[in-house]
């Protein structure tokens, strides 16, 4: 059995720490991230995702995972479902670039939040400690701030 370990970028309710620590055990938590030249939206589902679009940018945070977690992730992302893509993107990071693993939802239709999940992203905003400005211009116009 390997002991191999793939990096995985969070930027949705995965950048809570314990949320992923709850979805995949062995995981460690690295460092943060920036995936360049994307941008984070809600899609019709109610669920975040990332979109290719320049010059802008995706906060969030890099696990290494072993294959049993990131079989976890896939079950959580509902890869078997056609919900999500898994996709290997460079992440920039302040010790160079890592490739990740980046889940993409296959629909890119911009919707609403699913009502349970605002708590969960507001939660992995405060767990990733991200930047205000960055939240104001990219999660609260999908995302409102918990009541």
């Amino acid at each position: 059995m390997t002991n191999s370990r793939s990096y995985y970028f969070a930027y949705g309710s995965n950048l809570s720490k314990e949320q992923m620590f709850s979805r995949c055990p062995e995981s460690d938590y690295l460092m943060p991230g920036k995936l360049l030249d994307y941008s984070w939206l809600i899609t019709k589902r109610g669920y975040a995702s990332v979109k290719p679009s320049t010059e802008d940018l995706v906060l969030g945070e890099i696990f290494s995972l072993n294959q049993q977690d990131i079989e976890y992730l896939d079950v959580f992302e509902s890869v078997g479902e056609g919900m999500y893509d898994k996709e290997i993107i460079s992440i920039q990071t302040e010790d160079g670039v890592l490739d990740c693993l980046v889940y993409i939802a296959t629909d890119q239709r911009q919707g609403k939040p699913q009502t349970e999940y605002i708590a969960r992203i507001n939660a992995g905003i405060k767990s990733a400690n991200l930047p205000h400005d960055y939240v104001n211009k990219y999660i609260r116009p999908f995302i409102p701030k918990n009541q």
